[in-house]
């Protein structure tokens, strides 16, 4: 079971159950990124957010993530998004391409309609620092969920 991170968890995890979460999760290293969205689950379903009110869209890959969000995020339906990615560093600049531009363009969704847009593209140089911030403890669906849950929270008291 993952534990609450709130100082008064029955009143956490009762407004969590009214929350309407989107998951957008790119296919490439598949294996990855549903480990990720697992965690990430696992973790909203533990803090009150009903299953019902999960919804994940895959995409074919990274660059088209920040457009589904948009689409997403304009729909008006949820209460924040969480995105999942696997970026590899290759021998050309296409790594850094792809990453600074997603990110760039999650963060103008997230200013753009005033959204929590959890960011969890894994930046990543090889294999095997994809699998370790994907799977066990430095599983990042978990750190995506709890910093969404967070800053629902203090967006709330705003």
């Amino acid at each position: 079971m993952i534990k609450d991170f709130s100082k008064n968890a029955k009143e956490y995890s009762t407004a969590n159950s009214k929350l309407k979460i989107a998951i957008v999760k790119s296919n490439y290293y598949p294996d990855l990124t549903e480990n990720l969205e697992k965690a990430c689950k696992d973790y909203l379903l533990a803090n009150g957010v009903k299953e019902s009110n999960i919804s994940t869209y895959t995409v074919p890959g990274s660059w088209e993530i920040p457009l589904t969000v948009k689409k997403a995020a304009s729909s008006k339906k949820f209460d924040g998004i969480i995105t999942f990615g696997i970026i590899l560093k290759g021998e050309t600049y296409h790594f850094e391409m792809i990453a600074n531009e997603c990110a760039r363009a999650l963060m103008d969704i997230s200013l753009e309609f005033n959204i929590p847009v959890t960011l969890e593209v894994l930046a990543v140089y090889n294999l095997k620092q994809a699998e370790k911030r994907s799977m066990g403890k430095y599983n990042r669906g978990i750190e995506a969920a709890r910093t969404l849950l967070e800053t629902i929270k203090v967006l709330s008291k705003l």
